[in-house]
């Protein structure tokens, strides 16, 4: 039973250093000219890739602490990215058309599929919330951008199985 418990605080501790680097990476596009209309959600890919690569449910509530200190540290609206990541954990496990997606397109269909109806979530409680439309040059901007990472990121996570693969069949 101890064993059982120490390996759930492991691997929660990992999640949240994970989360916390992707965190700061996220904060520290602010500062490159090229993401000035909008950042890429790193934060997104990163937690989607998280929650289907490792063998560890991520907890809610993690995720609600995370997006509510994404949002202290960015002085967004409070609750926004928890809400948001909350979304993507949802679309990502729980939802049975996840699983025929994935199997039928593959993770990055699964990722957009994900990733666009949690930002579409977002802006609309963000219009109701604030009675002012978001600019669509930035969120359509925002999106391409995430989109575009996607396959890197997944091409550095699987770049060392291919290394092995390529000197240990040799």
């Amino acid at each position: 039973m101890e064993k059982f418990n120490s390996e759930i605080y492991f691997n929660n501790l990992i999640f949240t250093l994970i989360i916390l680097l992707a965190c700061f990476v996220q904060v520290s596009l602010n500062f490159l000219s090229f993401f000035v209309i909008s950042q890429p959600y790193i934060l997104a890919i990163v937690l989607f890739l998280t929650i289907r690569r490792l063998n560890h449910e991520a907890s809610s509530l993690l995720i609600i602490l995370y997006g509510l200190l994404y949002d202290l540290i960015i002085g967004g609206l409070i609750g926004i990215h928890s809400l948001f990541f909350f979304l993507i954990k949802f679309f990502t496990i729980n939802l049975n058309m996840s699983n025929k997606i994935y199997k039928k397109y593959g993770e990055w269909f699964l990722f957009c599929f994900s990733y666009i109806i949690s930002l579409i979530t977002i802006k609309v409680i963000f219009v109701i919330v604030n009675f002012k439309f978001p600019d669509i040059y930035a969120i359509s901007f925002n999106i391409g951008t995430t989109l575009l990472l996607f396959p890197i990121f997944l091409f550095l996570i699987d770049l060392p199985k291919i290394i092995l693969k390529i000197f240990v069949i040799k």
